[in-house]
């Protein structure tokens, strides 16, 4: 049997950011509870982390440590042009 005494990480980060100016209001309401949609709810809601939002006068930001919900599909699912999102990933 092999034992790992070493640290172990599966998990990974990931954030974007997007002028509000490129958004309507109803995509901002959509990207800060995109918890609430359904078609990107796997078999239960334990499966994935919520995005952190937050927002100012200028700009949304996400930020999650564990990818599992694809931000990345619903803001083409949305209509949310991807050229107009920065992207920075870390795995």
């Amino acid at each position: 049997m092999k034992i790992r005494t070493g640290f172990v990480s599966n998990s990974s980060s990931a954030s974007f950011v997007i002028y509000k100016r490129y958004l309507t209001t109803s995509q901002i309401f959509a990207i800060k509870n995109h918890y609430l949609d359904n078609s990107f709810i796997r078999n239960n809601r334990n499966n994935w982390d919520r995005w952190e939002i937050c927002e100012d006068e200028y700009e949304i930001r996400g930020l999650t440590s564990m990818n599992n919900f694809s931000m990345r599909d619903f803001l083409e699912k949305i209509g949310v042009n991807e050229e107009h999102i920065k992207w920075v990933d870390d795995n």
